[in-house]
């Protein structure tokens, strides 16, 4: 799969926001309408933010930012958590959810409540190598090297692996 941040350099800031289920053709459209123009105007300190957002896998809303042009500030980064806040009410999704888990198989994703993975790994359902997602990464560096990692290097689990923290 091709990312659409191929512009931004290693340092880019990232934002990631997983939905608690796949989002649909008609909420992608929301989403989108929504975004994109946000993006296109977004700023901090009233300097322009140079700025990319993509929704991938219809499920993982991806805000960069390329603090080399401008940087990014608390009122910038408000303006971005309101505009998510904004879309979850429009789309009935939530995003913000850190109990929901999403794994991925044959590049289709899934989503599990945090307290049924070790009973889907017991079950023989999944395994500790069945590829999830780092969602608490923040540059676009680690997205490139570390968005995508098996289930055992989850921050989810605990150091003996049969537990979730």
């Amino acid at each position: 799969m091709t990312f659409p941040f191929s512009q931004m350099p290693p340092n880019a800031k990232v934002w990631i926001y997983a939905s608690d289920k796949i989002i649909s053709h008609e909420q992608l459209i929301i989403i989108n309408d929504m975004a994109i123009p946000f993006i296109q105007n977004w700023t901090a300190h009233q300097n322009q933010l140079k700025a990319e957002f993509a929704v991938l896998y219809n499920c993982f809303l991806i805000f960069m930012v390329d603090e080399g042009f401008n940087e990014i500030s608390g009122c910038g980064i408000d303006k971005s958590v309101n505009l998510v806040k904004d879309i979850e009410k429009q789309t009935n999704l939530n995003l913000f959810n850190r109990l929901k888990i999403q794994l991925i198989n044959n590049n289709e994703v899934t989503i599990f409540n945090k307290t049924d993975i070790i009973s889907k790994i017991e079950n023989g359902e999944t395994n500790s190598f069945t590829k999830t997602f780092n969602n608490q990464i923040t540059t676009k560096a680690d997205f490139d090297n570390n968005w995508i990692i098996p289930l055992e290097h989850a921050w989810f689990f605990t150091k003996n692996k049969t537990q979730l923290v």
